[in-house]
């Protein structure tokens, strides 16, 4: 493969790039659409996929360019900013403490921006135990909402701003919080599944999230905030990551595992209409701007953006290890 993936796997075996392992271990030829498992076909039909609600009003210019995003800096993973248009990025997530063990590389993930644009959630071990944080958009007033007995990942906020959805525990189950932590509650459970990677939609009534069942491969669902009516929005392939909803709740772009590397792909909410948008091998990480005209995205651990057909792809850093990108949303 070439240098710069090499360089890649190397540095960010914590980020969403370890999927390449999922690629290398496809075989040559073969189709990555599996069947689900009897049990778990019968699990997803409490409701139809194909409900639409009424859909949030979308700005019809875009009001924020601002990006938060991971960088590896320093020897440890940071939340940054900056424009849309490029530019220099800020460091938002201070710096790790000079006597931290070299193997010990302080982790921040998954920056997702509050409803209001004010707050950033995030995933971090920065003291000892991976856990959801919340900061203010400049970085100050850091804390910690997860109990440090457990490992919280990948936070999503609902639309009125009361909740936070996020992924516990090593057997990977979702869980919905009150936005200062309390009353965590769990939002879904299936034997022989992981649930991964929370999105909830712009109207929130729903939440995507990525199901990954032993043997089967990974799948786009989708579940009520109560934890109610789960439904398979996608057939199970052999890996899926990262889905994000439009600004007017109508599609969701992800990415997914082609059995020749990782692509940007989008659906419509209803299942109908999937569609690639990118083949590059390793892209990652989707997240529509405010106006749903452009989509951000990570290649090979570098920001890019893409008008929302998938054309005009243009490179937003250079020369430096980023990842997750989370688009400020309107003001």
């Amino acid at each position: 493969m070439l240098e710069q993936i090499g360089k890649v796997v190397a540095l960010l075996a914590v980020v969403a790039v370890v999927a390449v392992a999922v690629v290398l271990l496809l075989p040559s030829g073969s189709s990555t659409e599996r069947r689900p498992a009897h049990a778990s076909a019968a699990r997803t039909t409490a409701f139809a996929c194909s409900v639409h609600p009424a859909r949030p009003d979308v700005p019809s210019e875009p009001r924020s360019e601002t990006i938060a995003f991971v960088r590896y800096d320093r020897g440890s993973y940071a939340i940054f900013s900056m424009s849309s248009r490029g530019g220099r990025a800020r460091r938002l997530s201070p710096a790790p403490p000079r006597n931290l063990p070299a193997r010990q590389k302080q982790y921040q993930d998954a920056p997702a921006w509050s409803p209001d644009g004010r707050e950033i959630a995030f995933a971090s071990d920065r003291d000892g135990g991976l856990g959801i944080y919340v900061m203010r958009a400049d970085g100050s007033h850091t804390r910690r909402l997860s109990p440090r007995s457990v490992e919280d990942s990948s936070p999503t906020w609902s639309p009125d701003a009361r909740w936070i959805a996020f992924t516990r525990g090593e057997d990977d189950r979702l869980y919905v919080m009150r936005a200062d932590g309390r009353n965590a509650r769990l939002l879904t459970s299936s034997p022989g599944a992981r649930d991964t990677d929370p999105a909830w939609s712009p109207e929130g009534t729903r939440i995507a999230f990525v199901r990954h069942e032993t043997g089967v491969g990974a799948a786009l669902y989708l579940v009520r905030p109560d934890g109610r009516g789960p439904c398979r929005l996608t057939p199970f392939t052999a890996a899926v990551y990262g889905p994000a909803w439009s600004p007017d709740g109508s599609e969701l772009a992800y990415s997914a595992g082609t059995g020749h590397g990782f692509g940007i792909h989008v659906v419509r909410a209803d299942g109908r209409g999937r569609r690639e948008l990118t083949s590059q091998g390793l892209d990652f990480n989707p997240e529509w701007s405010p106006d749903g005209t452009r989509i951000a995205f990570s290649r090979s651990a570098t920001l890019f953006v893409m008008h929302a057909n998938g054309t005009h792809v243009h490179r937003l850093t250079r020369g430096t290890i980023d990842d997750t990108p989370a688009w400020r949303p309107v003001a």
